[in-house]
């Protein structure tokens, strides 16, 4: 949390916005990692000249106001610094684009806090395990996506809602506190095809792992979700018990819809299709759910909505702040770096 007020003489005021002064922007996270605010901006505007290819094909695929909200993106970051020289973002204009990658970045950065707050907020409370599971069905062509998707949410809800009467299922469903669902979709230029499928953290009860006939084995998840997606081929599982800490959320806390394989494509043309598929694809489609335990306690912290909510403000523990100056940076690309 930002406390952009300081006491000056006994008087409360704000900090003066300060610009011009020549200085690169370097913001480190707590560890004393650089955040790749420069990258991503670059990315962001390789993505805008590829949706500029993409219109040939589809003149829908992206408006004229939300081409330009893109390639604003982020142009402009204003971070709020500390006596002791710490410094967070306090204002920027990000155009919330799904498929922007500098947007993406921060989605996940929110994700992954959200994740860890939720977690941590549990086990302080109740004795819960956690699974990490990966679902996944075989590449399909652009045309398929959105039906792909489509069915595998569906799915997954067989999978998880105790409505259901599935009896594979049972013994998970028996000891299912909650889940985060996060549907990700990857580009294979070489196959020219999309590989979707379905990160997701099971809360479980501590017994799904000792009473008889309630633990799945990593053939009885491939058969369940062969089961229940109607394959005819049997599909590629991973299952793995986590203890809820940052490094194995961090696997499943990334922002499902990744770009940066439509980004490295050396066949622009190619790409710019493939692009056409992915957004029409994902249009409106749901990628980050959460149920049980995880929507309550989510509720609980007041953590707003991961895809629609603020990419200013991403963490969700965040230590308050007492800003004494205000330092405004633009994005330079004749440098590739933004320059306060």
């Amino acid at each position: 949390m930002l406390d952009l007020s300081i006491y000056e003489n006994g008087q409360n005021c704000k900090p003066e916005t300060v610009t011009g002064t020549g200085e690169i922007l370097e913001d480190l996270t707590a560890t004393g990692k650089k955040r790749p605010w420069n990258e991503r901006k670059r990315e962001s505007l390789t993505m805008l000249e590829l949706f500029k290819r993409a219109r040939k094909y589809d003149s829908d695929v992206i408006s004229d106001s939300r081409l330009l909200a893109l390639s604003d993106c982020a142009s402009w970051l204003e971070f709020a610094e500390a006596a002791d020289r710490a410094r967070k973002l306090a204002r920027a204009n990000f155009c919330r684009i799904r498929l922007c990658p500098m947007c993406a970045w921060r989605r996940s950065l929110k994700l992954f806090s959200q994740v860890s707050a939720i977690t941590d907020a549990i086990l302080a409370e109740k004795k819960a395990r956690f699974i990490f599971v990966t679902l996944t069905i075989q590449n399909v062509a652009g045309q398929d996506l959105r039906d792909a998707i489509a069915r595998m949410n569906d799915g997954f809800k067989i999978l998880t809602q105790k409505s259901k009467d599935y009896a594979i299922s049972a013994g998970l469903r028996k000891n299912l506190l909650g889940y985060m669902r996060a549907v990700e979709v990857t580009y294979n230029s070489r196959r020219d095809d999309f590989h979707p499928h379905i990160h997701c953290i099971f809360e479980v009860r501590p017994s799904y792992f000792n009473e008889k006939g309630n633990y799945l084995t990593h053939a009885d998840w491939k058969a369940m979700w062969q089961s229940v997606m109607k394959l005819d081929y049997e599909p590629q599982v991973c299952v793995k018990a986590i203890k809820g800490s940052k490094r194995d959320i961090a696997e499943v806390a990334k922002y499902p819809v990744k770009v940066d394989g439509l980004l490295k494509v050396k066949d622009k043309e190619k790409a710019a299709k493939a692009l056409v598929y992915l957004k029409w694809g994902i249009h409106n489609c749901r990628m980050v759910t959460f149920g049980g335990d995880f929507r309550e306690y989510k509720k609980r912290l007041a953590l707003d909505d991961v895809e629609s909510g603020d990419l200013v403000h991403v963490e969700a523990d965040a230590k308050e702040l007492n800003a004494v100056a205000m330092t405004l940076f633009r994005y330079r690309a004749d440098v590739g770096a933004y320059i306060g």
